[in-house]
């Protein structure tokens, strides 16, 4: 029998952390014994960046329950079908007794869904206290340490590295600014940048989201705080319509003229290309030049969206299931945008965002 199926087998899933981990902490109070475990299924095609961080978070997290007098074991196959949604289901802020409407019933579109929370009063699900202690593993199991690759990462993975960020995020005040420097394209805190970590669930949403209310209590409210609770509501719808879980990437020809465009920056518009660049150095791009980056390879280059979300779902180091569909079908025009599809203008996109070309510059030296 695999050891991923052992009986005494918990799969953690998107749930990387002992702060606001119910189902660990379910698990703590019910079981005489406990073998954490996390499948990584070796057919998942991911970048070297990709795969760096969450083996990182991994890692981070085998280090705290080993802490505990536990550990974690590592398999490398498919998660067994009756736990694969702790897999592919991303880690809400609202639970689902909290929502003003039954989940088949909700908005189709974003605004009249987010409307109908704030109109409840609802904000966030309250986080629960950390997991202290765990029951023994089963007798037998050797969990070999993780190894981290060494390749050159933006943000290490990890509950520790997820927690110090936020800290500091706050500690800077930058909440306050949040709305006017979110659609930057260089530099590290233009945006909050808790995507890597939120997609593994290294720091979970409720906890953000309850800490951003202190943190309006103590320095005020602002359009800033308000923005960064906005977008995280975007996860949770993005995570409720649920377009992602029928979407496979094994229809995918990785070979094609479409993908390699993309896999080697050769769109033909310097902008783009430089953005592209970008995701392939590093396995991030900020959430405007993705926009910019999707809308022209759609509308410009022809390229199906299922490639583009499929080659930012094997790139990405903060690759969400239901936000990469859910965003990609936002522009295409067949998901939730109320106008259709949206189709920018890349000349006054790179106008507004990168009006002196240091963007472009700068990852255009990166050949």
């Amino acid at each position: 029998m695999s050891n991923a199926m052992h009986p005494h087998a918990f799969h953690l899933g998107r749930h990387l952390r002992l702060d606001d981990n119910p189902l660990l902490a379910h698990a703590a109070q019910t079981q005489d014994s406990l073998l954490p475990v996390f499948a990584l299924d070796s057919s998942v095609q991911r970048s070297p960046h990709q795969e760096a961080f969450l083996l990182a978070s991994l890692a981070d997290m085998q280090s705290s329950l080993r802490a505990l007098g536990s550990d974690l074991l590592l398999v490398h196959e498919a998660p067994p079908d009756n736990v694969r949604d702790r897999y592919n289901e991303p880690p809400r802020m609202i639970d689902d007794a909290l929502l003003p409407f039954d989940i088949a019933a909700m908005p189709h579109t974003y605004t009249p869904f987010r409307q109908r929370v704030e109109a409840a009063g609802v904000r966030t699900s309250p986080p629960i206290d950390p997991v202290t202690s765990l029951p023994p593993l089963p007798d037998g199991v050797v969990c070999p340490t993780i190894i981290v690759p060494d390749v050159p990462m933006i943000a290490q993975g990890g509950e520790r590295a997820a927690r110090a960020h936020w800290q500091q995020y706050r500690d800077r005040r930058l909440p306050d600014s949040y709305k006017q420097t979110r659609n930057g394209l260089l530099g590290w805190d233009y945006s909050s940048k808790l995507s890597p970590w939120l997609t593994w669930g290294c720091i979970s949403p409720r906890r953000i989201a309850t800490d951003l209310a202190a943190y309006e209590v103590q320095y005020g409210a602002n359009d800033g705080t308000y923005w960064l609770w906005f977008e995280l509501m975007w996860r949770d719808f993005f995570a409720l319509r649920g377009e992602h879980r029928t979407r496979d990437h094994h229809d995918v020809d990785r070979t094609d003229a479409y993908w390699q465009m993309m896999a080697t920056a050769s769109t033909g518009n310097s902008f783009v290309d430089a953005g592209l660049r970008e995701l392939n150095a590093t396995g991030f791009l900020g959430n405007r030049m993705r926009q910019i980056v999707a809308s022209y390879c759609m509308y410009e280059r022809n390229i199906p969206w299922q490639v583009g979300e499929a080659f930012f779902a094997m790139t990405l180091i903060d690759y969400d299931p239901a936000s990469n569909v859910g965003n990609w079908t936002y522009i295409a025009g067949s998901g939730a945008d109320p106008r259709g599809g949206r189709r920018f203008s890349v000349e006054k996109q790179r106008e507004m965002y990168d009006a002196d070309g240091a963007y472009t510059r700068t990852w255009s030296a990166q050949r």
